[in-house]
């Protein structure tokens, strides 16, 4: 396995810090502070896999197209989507709660934004058989312990906990 680049760790360093500030906002039920911060998270992790430059409307046009996320889906009871169609719902939600066009986020779309998130960090950066590169993982980044702790949002539809 290749060593990350300097570029893709810094935008790996840039994900664990969002995600951080994300599970701080979370665990003050501030919703949309966890919505923007997730959706930058998410921002870091697709530069990590399609490099700098561009809007995040680009990256997630890039992340339609890469087969490696083909056959991701998430799933809100019985019901199945594309990945895609949930990271363009985090990416809208993100800007949809910038200072200058606030809007509320719910606890159920935050859980979404997180759980897309730590898909996208487990497929680019910790599975075996589909990680990009080595990367440095500091041993308490807030993507690490939700990894660790299986985390599943607590809703009327999945059986979990909430954030660490």
């Amino acid at each position: 396995m290749r060593p990350a680049t300097r570029d893709e760790q810094q935008y790996l360093d840039h994900a664990f810090r969002y995600a951080e500030r994300a599970v701080v906002c979370y665990s003050h039920e501030l919703w949309p502070e966890a919505a923007t911060n997730f959706g930058s998270a998410l921002e870091s992790l697709l530069r990590v896999r399609f490099g700098s430059g561009g809007k995040l409307f680009g990256l997630v046009e890039k992340f339609d197209k890469d087969p490696l996320f083909d056959e991701i889906f998430m799933h809100e009871g019985s019901t199945k989507r594309c990945s895609t169609c949930v990271v363009d719902q985090v990416r809208k939600l993100r800007n949809a709660v910038h200072p200058d066009c606030w809007r509320e986020a719910t606890k159920k779309e935050v859980d979404q934004a997180g759980l897309l998130v730590l898909m996208l960090y487990h497929v680019l950066v910790q599975c075996d058989c589909t990680r990009i590169a080595a990367f440095q993982i500091p041993r308490e980044a807030a993507l690490s312990r939700m990894e660790d702790s299986g985390f599943r949002p607590a809703s009327r539809d999945s059986v979990g906990h909430d954030l660490p």
